[in-house]
C-alpha cells in the first residue's frame, strides 16, 4: 500500500494548506451530508415497501439513524461556518458512521442468518466506494474508515459465538474492493496535492520579486488598498514607508551590475530581519522599496525608520571581497483616512524627496 507523505512546506504554504484544506472538507462535507440524506432514506423505503423485513427493518432504522443524525449537523454547521472551521472533523465523522452502519447492518443480518447477506455485502463494497472520495488525506484515512468498524465487527462476531473466519469469507469481495480503494485515494490525495503546490508556487512566483525575495508591487498594491479599507472600516490606521538607495548607480558603475544585485538581496534581508512579522516589506522598483506598516501611527513609524535607516548606514555590505558603504533614505506617512492608497504613496514619496533633498541618509516624514 502506498505511504502517504506530506511535503515540506513553508509557513506560508501551511497555511494556505489549511484554508485549502478546510474549503475542500466543507465542499465534500455538504455533498456527502445531502447524499446521505438522500440515498439512505430510499435504502430503507425500498426494504419496507419492496423487500418487506418487518423484523429486521427496525434494527436497519436505528444503524441507518447514525449517519443521518451526523449529516443534519454537518450540513447546520458548515451551513454556519463557511470559513470551513470544524469541517475537516465533521467530515471524517460522517465517513466513520457511514461504514459504521454498513458494518452494523452486515452483523444484524449475519446474526439473524438472512437471506439479505449478499445485498448488505455489496453495501459495504458502495460504501467503501463512497467513503473513498471524502478520505482527505489519501489511505490512511481511508484504513481507520474502513478497519476501525470492521475490526469492531469482528471481536463482536467472536464474542457472540458467530464464526469469524465465515464472517471474513463472505466480506472477502468488500476486502479486496477496500485494497483497491486505498490505493485509488492515495492517488486523489497526492494528484490534489500535487496541483495545490503547483498553484501555490505560480502564486508565489507572481507575487514575488524575483531577485530579492520581498513582494513584489503587484502583490502589495492590493495589500495597501485592503488596508486602506480596513482602516477607514475600523477608524484605524496604518503608516507607509517609502525608501531608496543612496547613490545606488554608483555602485553598478563601480563594481558592476552583479554586486549591484547582492546589495538589494542584502538589503532586503536586513529589511526582513529588523520589521515585525505583521509588517509587509516589497520591492517597489529599481532601488526603491515599499514597507506597509500596519496598525502604526506616524510617531511609530518614524521610529522604525530611523531603526531600518541605521540598519543600512551602520555595517557595510560585503559583496566580493569589496566593503560598500550604503546609506537609505526613507519618506514617511501616516493613512489620513484617504480613499486611494496612492495618495498616501504620494505623500510618502515627497517626503522621501525631501530626505534626499536635505543631505540623504535620513529619514523624514509627512507632516499632516
Amino acid at each position: 500500500m502506498l505511504r502517504t507523505r506530506t511535503p515540506e512546506l513553508s509557513e506560508p504554504q501551511a497555511l494556505a494548506l489549511t484554508r485549502y484544506h478546510r474549503s475542500l472538507a466543507r465542499t465534500l462535507a455538504l455533498s456527502a451530508a445531502a447524499l446521505v440524506m438522500v440515498v439512505i432514506p430510499v435504502y430503507q423505503l425500498q426494504e419496507l415497501l419492496l423487500l418487506g423485513m418487518p423484523d429486521l427493518w427496525r434494527a436497519h432504522v436505528g444503524w441507518r439513524s447514525l449517519p443521518m443524525i451526523i449529516a443534519v449537523v454537518v450540513l447546520a454547521w458548515c451551513s454556519w461556518h463557511r470559513d470551513g472551521y470544524g469541517a475537516p472533523l465533521l467530515l471524517r465523522l460522517l465517513a466513520l458512521s457511514v461504514m459504521a452502519m454498513i458494518f452494523g447492518l452486515f452483523a444484524v443480518n449475519w446474526i439473524a442468518d438472512s437471506n439479505d447477506i449478499d445485498r448488505m455485502t455489496r453495501g459495504v463494497i458502495i460504501c467503501t466506494f463512497a467513503v473513498t472520495l471524502f478520505s482527505l488525506k489519501g489511505a490512511r484515512e481511508l484504513v481507520v474508515f474502513f478497519a476501525a468498524p470492521f475490526v469492531v465487527l469482528l471481536v463482536f462476531l467472536q464474542v457472540s459465538g458467530h464464526s469469524v473466519l465465515a464472517a471474513i469469507a463472505t466480506l472477502f469481495d468488500p476486502l479486496m474492493m477496500f485494497i483497491i480503494a486505498a490505493i485509488a485515494s492515495e492517488v486523489l490525495y497526492r494528484t490534489w496535492m500535487a496541483a495545490f503546490l503547483a498553484n501555490q508556487q505560480l502564486a508565489e512566483h507572481a507575487a514575488t520579486d524575483s531577485l530579492t525575495g520581498l513582494s513584489n508591487r503587484r502583490h502589495i498594491e492590493p495589500q495597501l488598498a485592503g488596508e486602506t479599507a480596513r482602516a477607514r472600516r475600523h477608524q484605524a490606521t496604518f503608516s507607509v514607508l517609502m525608501a531608496d538607495l543612496d547613490h545606488f548607480k554608483r555602485v553598478n558603475d563601480r563594481y558592476g551590475h552583479d554586486a549591484g544585485d547582492e546589495v538589494l538581496r542584502e538589503v532586503a534581508r536586513r529589511l526582513r530581519e529588523m520589521l515585525r512579522t505583521e509588517d509587509r516589506p516589497a520591492r517597489w522598483g529599481g532601488e526603491e522599496f515599499l514597507v506597509l506598516l500596519t496598525d502604526t501611527e506616524l510617531d511609530q513609524a518614524e521610529i522604525v525608520a530611523e531603526k531600518l535607516r541605521a540598519g543600512i548606514a551602520d555595517t557595510p555590505i560585503e559583496v566580493n571581497g569589496h566593503s560598500i558603504d550604503m546609506t537609505i533614505s526613507i519618506g514617511v506617512a501616516q493613512h489620513q483616512g484617504e480613499d486611494d492608497p496612492l495618495d498616501l504613496i504620494r505623500r510618502a514619496d515627497q517626503a522621501l524627496y525631501r530626505a534626499k533633498d536635505e543631505g540623504r541618509n535620513r529619514v523624514c516624514a509627512d507632516p499632516r
